[in-house]
């Protein structure tokens, strides 16, 4: 096991910057999840740490040794990808153990690692089998099976479970959680999707055109965001953000008026700075954290739709916004569509972004 430290990581394909100067610390057993939308350089940055693409400049230290320029296969890393790349003629026992049989392993050696492995994942049953007569959720086992056998310094995962169906990504979702606890190794994580992040990670590097927007822990990110880009990618649904004025302020908090709520006058505390009198922001709400109708702040809005998940209901209300505003209710919800709602607003929970997109 090591911990990965990257110092100031670029990566340009000709004349196109795709990882802009990257510094990233990663402790020795933590999981850490890379999210960001498409093209925003995370399965870049992977490919970066282990060696399947070479870095422009800056320097990768997996442990004490620098591999900035080291060989993939003696980095001490393992690779995880989302085609599982199984050998279709071998059985489950020779796809995890041809990487070590290649790398002159001894016969015992191999035996104790394979079933090892298969312990861990449950895969003993299965050891004959060939990759046509399993499902894909067992299909990625052996992947990752095969991964473990070579006892890497660090796991590297490049969005792993994007070929499954939901119920088996939230199934293997568990299955990964729970072998970072058994063998406490040092993860690396790529996804889009952010419930993954929030479900899996020990902390969450939030990309955006190459660059790291925010690093931190899941609720760090969900209850403390840097930027209005982290605020909406972390969460979901993902924040509202409607338009406001500042009619007042003093340190540690501002009076801000909303005009799409039917100019709603509320107090929202500020981190970073006090915004002037009269400065146009934005009030970020997430969806969970409306109230209801009986509420000190609130207003009215038309539902353009109302989506009822049964432990849940979501409402789709028109605030005049290219937008609709999204409204979470716990359990059912009386409204239809075109009825107007009464919601609640909770100051405590509201933050604020200025025009540059800042926390305030």
């Amino acid at each position: 096991m090591a911990g990965v430290k990257l110092t100031n990581v670029k990566k340009s394909f000709g004349d196109v910057d795709v990882i802009k100067g990257v510094d990233l610390e990663i402790n020795d057993g933590d999981f850490i999840v890379f999210v960001g939308p498409s093209g925003c350089g995370k399965s870049t940055l992977l490919r970066l740490v282990s060696g399947l693409e070479e870095i422009t400049s800056g320097s990768i230290h997996i442990g004490d040794e620098d591999v900035s320029y080291v060989e993939p296969s003696e980095r001490g890393i393992a690779m995880v990808f989302q085609s599982y790349a199984l050998y279709p003629h071998m059985t489950v026992y020779e796809n995890m153990a041809f990487g070590l049989k290649m790398n002159g392993f001894a016969k015992d050696e191999i035996d104790a690692r394979v079933k090892k492995a298969a312990d861990i994942l449950e895969l003993g049953p299965l050891l004959d089998r060939k990759p046509a007569a399993m499902s894909g959720g067992q299909r990625q086992r052996v992947a990752i099976g095969r991964s473990i056998v070579r006892e890497p310094k660090v796991f590297l995962f490049d969005e792993p479970l994007s070929n499954l169906d939901a119920e088996l990504r939230v199934q293997m979702r568990l299955e990964i959680a729970k072998l970072h606890n058994s063998l406490d190794s040092t993860m690396i994580y790529v996804t889009h999707d952010q419930t993954e992040a929030m479900t899996l990670a020990d902390k969450i590097v939030v990309l955006r055109a190459g660059i790291v927007e925010q690093y931190g822990s899941p609720l760090e990110l969900y209850d403390n965001p840097d930027n209005e880009f982290v605020a909406g990618f972390i969460g979901s649904p993902r924040m509202n953000f409607l338009d406001a004025e500042v009619s007042a302020s003093k340190k540690g908090s501002a009076t801000v008026v909303i005009p799409s709520l039917g100019k709603l006058k509320i107090d929202v505390s500020t981190r970073d700075r006090t915004p002037d009198k009269g400065e146009k922001v934005k009030v970020g709400l997430r969806p969970e954290h409306f109230l209801g109708a009986s509420a000190k702040n609130k207003f009215k809005a038309g539902t353009s739709v109302v989506e009822q998940l049964g432990g849940n209901s979501y409402l789709y209300l028109d605030v005049g916004n290219d937008v609709p505003l999204t409204v979470e209710q716990k359990g059912h919800t009386a409204l239809t569509d075109g009825e107007v709602a009464t919601v609640g607003v909770d100051p405590k929970t509201a933050m604020l972004f200025g025009r540059d997109g800042l926390r305030i």
